[in-house]
């Protein structure tokens, strides 16, 4: 599996250095030039706007059952977009790593809030999408992809839904079985750090409140999130209309989600932005320029996190050699 997102990543990293070689490396580096430093600045630190949203969602599911505040959901929630968009060893690396953060802060039910937490974001995605969508056709109708990227639309909404479904259904619980007989686990849970994850994923969907409340701040959080572009667009001197870019950013992050699989979105996201943009009036160009400038704010969001991270496993493994012992995950 390894190998292959490699083999992936590399073919992505491929096709996005053909469409700007295909574009023009001195129109794709004139308009990042004009959206310079002040540009990549100010998109990177708006994007904390997103990510604050993202944190609160979080922290909601979680608000009755642990004591943790939304200021480290928040911070955390950082490090895992930093890590899925620096170091994707895996399609769910920084939920992963976000998961042993809180498990080392003492959140019993960190495992099942990350899954929760992504069931309620894509599902914030998938509306993002449907909005783009009809955006779309209300702005430009009649165009030729539209059945394609429908197709992919359900697509999408067939992985959202049966993720959710399976949840419920006891996936996770067809994980734990193994380990469960392995502690031979015979009694009712007593707490929350008794419970199994499928009885915890359980648990956090019980409180439909919150969990309706988590998707409204995800999809806040990616429609905030699409003034990004609109501000670099600006900043190249092409302003277009928000309507039209919340249309490109809700379709191209819905390819993203379909193709999930592609380490980083390699070539995916580039090609979405020429492809959607192409359809409501950005030019390749200009289109590619955004794509690396939000790759630049990855890098500049992202580096910082990953340092952190290895900060703060180099103290948990100084204080499991002290102890005598590694910490464990928690689920």
């Amino acid at each position: 599996m390894k190998i292959g997102r490699i083999v992936a990543t590399l073919i992505g990293l491929a096709i996005a250095a053909f469409l700007v070689f295909e574009q023009g490396f001195d129109d794709v580096f004139h308009a990042l030039h004009l959206a310079g430093w002040g540009g990549l600045g100010t998109i990177t630190l708006f994007h904390a706007l997103p990510t604050l949203l993202c944190g609160i969602a979080w922290w909601l599911l979680l608000r009755h059952h642990e004591s943790g505040s939304w200021f480290l959901f928040t911070w955390v929630r950082w490090i895992r977009d930093g890590i899925d968009g620096l170091l994707p060893i895996l399609p769910v690396s920084g939920e992963l790593v976000g998961t042993r953060i809180l498990a080392l802060r003492g959140v019993a039910l960190a495992g099942a809030s990350i899954v929760v937490d992504l069931t309620a974001e894509l599902m914030g995605q998938l509306i993002f999408a449907l909005i783009g969508f009809a955006l779309l056709i209300a702005i430009s109708p009649g165009t030729p992809y539209e059945p394609w990227i429908a197709l992919g639309i359900a697509v999408m909404a067939a992985q959202v839904i049966g993720f959710l479904v399976a949840q419920k259904k006891g996936l996770f619980r067809l994980i734990e079985r193994p380990l469960d007989w392995l502690r031979k686990r015979r009694r009712a849970p007593e707490s929350d750090a008794d419970r199994t994850l499928h009885e915890r994923i359980l648990l956090l969907h019980r409180d439909k409140a919150a969990f309706v409340g988590c998707i409204l701040l995800h999809l806040a959080a990616w429609l905030l999130g699409a003034w990004e572009s609109w501000i670099g667009l600006r900043f190249m001197d092409h302003p277009l209309g928000i309507v039209a870019v919340l249309a490109i950013e809700g379709l191209v992050y819905a390819l993203r989600a379909v193709t999930f699989f592609i380490p980083l979105g390699a070539g995916v996201q580039e090609g979405g932005y020429v492809l959607i943009g192409g359809l409501l009036g950005l030019p390749p160009d200009l289109a590619l320029a955004l794509s690396l400038l939000k790759r630049g704010r990855d890098l500049i969001t992202g580096t910082p996190a990953l340092l952190l991270w290895q900060a703060i496993e180099g103290r948990a493994l100084h204080r499991a050699r002290r102890g005598g012992g590694l910490p464990g995950l928690s689920g």
